[in-house]
């Protein structure tokens, strides 16, 4: 479980996630450096997309899985989230089910200019909670957000203090000078409710990411929040799709190339057969599983 934030506005999207594993039932922390969300440039917009719930599919942290999922086509943000709820309830669905964990991938997503907040869930609602709701079929609600819209959902959303919820709803009505600013705020939110003792904090990591997307797609930042002793479980690497291409799939091996090449470690050869390798990799989606009938 975790805390997952998400600010849908005319003026971006902004999503604040935690990093913290848990086991299930006990709920001993397995890590508190997992990345919970995924960037994902489609040919007609893009989404931002995070999840709370089932962490890790086949060994793989959830934003990992959705990324070789996902990747290997081009498609449009309606084709990339309704495919994404297929591949929930195919892969997902009757181990959420089976365990009474509620699941959800929150989403901002930007269709030309137009913002739309979208919940895909195994509970008929974004921040429901109840087992004997859950279900193994992942459903998905999708709104028109003309008025800002914020999510909040996880186990840590009832440890967000009631000033901060009254402060995201205020301010989520302004446009900030910088993105920045709504940025801190989230991870300032996320922290106090880690450390606030209310039921579901310990489940929350008082380090999280920050996502800021633009209604461009573009341009995105991306910022750790957090106590500097927790720096070192800092998340590394990117979770970004890129019109089928996976860049957390090529960046991280492209980087370890070049440095070994720069080293002489591997030679120009060996590199150019690495890096081809690689890149094919980027664009090749895992095997993929249909609901049952």
């Amino acid at each position: 479980m975790t805390l997952v934030i998400t600010l849908v506005t005319q003026n971006g999207v902004w999503a604040s996630t935690d990093h913290r594993l848990t086991g299930y039932p006990g709920g001993d922390v397995i890590t508190d450096g997992s990345v919970k969300h995924v960037i994902v440039r489609c040919t007609d917009g893009a989404a931002l997309v995070s999840y709370t719930g089932i962490g890790r599919v086949d060994n793989l942290d959830v934003s990992t899985w959705m990324r070789e999922v996902l990747r290997g086509e081009s498609r449009t943000v309606d084709e990339t989230l309704m495919d994404l709820q297929e591949q929930a309830t195919a892969r997902i669905g009757s181990q959420a089910k089976r365990l009474n964990v509620p699941h959800a991938f929150l989403a901002g997503a930007f269709l030309g200019e137009r913002p739309w907040a979208v919940a895909i869930t195994n509970m008929g609602s974004p921040t429901g909670s109840s087992p004997e709701r859950i279900q193994s079929v992942f459903e998905t609600t999708a709104l028109f957000a003309d008025e800002p819209i914020v999510f909040a959902a996880g186990s840590g959303r009832d440890a967000i203090v009631e000033a901060d919820r009254e402060l995201l709803h205020r301010v989520s009505t302004r446009k900030p000078r910088r993105p920045e600013e709504f940025m801190r705020l989230l991870g300032d939110v996320s922290r106090r409710a880690a450390e606030s003792g209310h039921p579901g904090a310990r489940l929350v990591s008082r380090s999280c990411s920050v996502v800021f997307m633009p209604p461009s797609g573009d341009d995105v930042k991306r910022e750790w929040y957090g106590p500097e002793e927790e720096r070192a479980n800092a998340p590394v690497g990117f979770s970004h799709m890129l019109f089928g291409i996976d860049l957390g799939e090529l960046a991280r091996p492209m980087i370890e190339f070049s440095r070994a090449l720069w080293n002489g470690d591997i030679t120009e050869e060996e590199f150019n057969e690495m890096t081809e390798s690689a890149a094919k990799k980027a664009v090749q989606s895992r095997q993929r599983r249909r609901p049952a009938k």
